[in-house]
């Protein structure tokens, strides 16, 4: 009989290997490798990457236009399997969820699984539609909605009190609002290839308020054209708009959260509160020292792989203040 302890730690697991996932992703991308293999779900019609003399020369036939990059090859191979394995796992947690911890209720496991299964069409989606910026922008916010729910769910299978609402909760959840659409914003900039349409900080573009900038193209979500977003990339205006409104969110939210900081350690009376607090405020500091340092160094490898995940822990950190702020978490 597996307890809820158990299956805690390994939602607790789960979700932070969907980090690791995601970072592969996001290196996969910002080194221009999500058409590293140009079908899915093998690689130039093999499940490993080309390599041999035979392999090659088979994969040329098959696909006379491409450019083969075995390192592009290989890393978009490699972030494949893992999301593979993360698949599986995300499975099995669902499965032990509804098994054994039927007091958190059949939306968690089921949603895990259906989020699964739209992350893989996701996945295939971003090789057959060429990386359009729609579907790689949703296929990053799914992935972290995984390791949310992940996490969550390692958070419920321990308790069995209902949810205390006020209106600390309530602005809590207004606060992750923003987080999302920030984290949208961003993951739009980064799939345009819009993070350096400015160059400088705390400008852009050595204005405060840059001229022409083209919110209508840099925001045209549905009805793209059907190219190579590796190569075709959006104009420079519509960039430009595109990466100002990632700045002008990234200041609203952080007025919305020093309001929540100053709430949690001047206000709030529990000692956890002010804990995950803390924490909060650690992952928050250093997404804006993280984002800044992506313009000023011009966007290292690193740092912006870093940017990406930290952005879905800090929105998990969000969600541990969430849970702590509105169920009594007494052990089942």
């Amino acid at each position: 009989m597996m307890n809820s302890n158990i299956i805690k730690k390994l939602s607790f697991v789960g979700a932070f290997f969907t980090l690791i996932v995601i970072s592969a992703g996001a290196w996969v991308r910002l080194t221009d490798a999500g058409l590293g293999c140009p079908d899915w779900p093998g690689c130039y019609g093999i499940l490993g990457t080309p390599e041999t003399d035979e392999e090659l020369a088979k994969a040329r036939e098959l696909y006379p236009d491409a450019i083969i990059d075995q390192g592009k090859a290989w890393r978009e191979m490699f972030h494949r399997y893992i999301a593979g394995i993360l698949g599986i796992y995300v499975f099995f947690i669902s499965y032990i969820t509804y098994r054994f911890a039927k007091h958190v209720g059949l939306f968690l496991p089921i949603a895990l699984s259906v989020m699964i299964v739209v992350q893989s069409l996701m996945g295939m989606f971003t090789v057959t539609e060429l990386v359009k910026p729609t579907i790689v922008t949703t296929h990053l916010i799914f992935g972290m909605t995984t390791a949310c729910l992940l996490l969550w769910n390692g958070l419920r299978v321990d308790t069995k009190n209902e949810d205390e609402k006020s209106n600390f909760t309530f602005f809590i959840k207004i606060c992750i609002f923003a987080l999302v659409i920030q984290i949208l914003l961003g993951g739009w900039t980064s799939t345009n290839y819009a993070s350096l349409a400015c160059p400088d900080f705390p400008k852009c573009t050595e204005e405060w308020w840059p001229s022409d900038m083209d919110f209508d193209k840099g925001f045209t979500i549905f009805g793209l054209p059907n190219v190579n977003y590796e190569i075709n990339h959006m104009e420079y205006y519509a960039k430009l708009a595109v990466h100002f409104t990632h700045r002008v969110g990234a200041l609203l939210l952080t007025i919305l959260f020093l309001g929540l900081f100053l709430y949690i350690f001047f206000l709030q009376k529990s000692p956890i509160i002010k804990k995950i607090g803390l924490v909060v405020l650690l992952f928050f500091t250093l997404q804006i020292f993280l984002g800044i340092s992506n313009v000023v160094y011009s966007l290292p490898l690193n740092v912006a792989v870093l940017h990406t995940v930290n952005a879905c822990v800090l929105l998990m950190s969000m969600l541990i203040l969430l849970f702590y702020s509105t169920y009594n978490a007494q052990r089942c």
